[in-house]
């Protein structure tokens, strides 16, 4: 399932590196769902790529969003696993087989995920994300990993449509980070399975709708409640330190970011981007684990300072 906005020529990537792995009509959907385009341009588009009319075309003229276009893709899939597949992204020679064989493997699990190669607008690589096992299978101790922050890009991962129709989907009051926290759901419930083998590709560029967020300050906000709903799935034992385990990591990922914008003598963005990283701080409720992020704050802060009265 291809949920797309606006889409622009990596869609026609998309569609090629799925169509060249595609078996059978009757044993793989291919849709491309669409979020109020233009309907004629879309149309064009993916039959440029598809002449013979492989890929279904689902234009909706109501506009949902991010969280209300996956959950119509959802909604729409008739297999037995869904994938979704950004408009940007792309899958590797072997995908399909790989996932259809750990739900073969083992039934019980209610996803499975790969790790990904990172590139630019360019296809440049940025770099892979990490293997969470030596060897394909089942993961031991997932929830504390994932838990802490976000190790897996959406076009990576298979969700058995059970596991949809048990958990729900995808919340909509989170614009950025709806994908972690459903890693994070599925983890406390269900076992989850990884492939060693990188066979996705997430694509980062300025025109996506994360760099989007980001330029409009969006994102911190949306990981301070993703880090806030995600602390439901855990149990009274776990909450504490798991959310307090997250708080400082993405403390510590804003500091870096400020860092970033003041070799920029950008102090605007810079005093924002430390007020959410306090934010962060804030979830923590021993003060003791954010002490010594919170003195890195109080420099930064002081150098924000100075280099606005210069």
């Amino acid at each position: 399932m291809v949920p797309t906005y606006r889409p622009g020529a990596m869609l026609r990537r998309a569609l090629e590196s799925v169509l060249a792995q595609a078996v059978s009509n009757q044993d793989m959907q291919i849709a491309v769902v669409d979020d109020g385009s233009d309907r004629a341009f879309l149309e064009r588009f993916v039959r440029s790529a598809d002449p013979e009319g492989r890929v279904e075309i689902h234009a909706e003229g109501e506009h949902l969003g991010l969280s209300g276009n996956w959950n119509r893709a959802i909604g729409l899939a008739r297999g037995h696993l869904v994938h979704l597949l950004h408009q940007d992204d792309c899958i590797l020679p072997g995908f399909y087989e790989r996932m259809e064989q750990a739900f073969l493997r083992a039934p019980l699990i209610g996803m499975a995920f790969c790790p990904s190669r990172i590139v630019d607008g360019q296809d440049r690589l940025i770099k892979c994300t990490w293997r969470q096992r030596l060897w394909p299978g089942v993961i031991s101790n997932w929830l504390p990993r994932i838990a802490v922050r976000q190790r897996i890009q959406t076009p990576a991962v298979v969700v058995a449509r059970t596991t949809y129709e048990l958990l729900g989907g995808y919340r909509s009051d989170l614009c950025h980070t709806l994908d972690w926290e459903m890693w994070v759901r599925i983890a406390a419930r269900m076992p989850v399975w990884h492939e060693t083998r990188p066979l996705a590709v997430y694509r980062r560029h300025e025109a996506s709708e994360s760099s989007r967020l980001l330029a409009q300050g969006m994102v911190w906000p949306d990981l301070v409640h993703a880090i806030q709903i995600n602390a439901e799935s855990f149990t009274a034992q776990e909450r504490s330190v798991f959310v307090a385990r997250s708080a400082r990591w993405y403390a510590g990922s804003a500091l870096r970011t400020v860092e970033k914008q003041l070799q920029h003598a950008d102090t605007s963005a810079a005093r924002t981007t430390l007020d959410h990283a306090r934010r962060l701080l804030e979830c923590i409720g021993d003060v003791r684990l954010r002490s010594d992020i919170e003195g890195h704050v109080a420099v930064l802060d002081r150098r924000i300072e100075s280099l606005a009265a210069a």
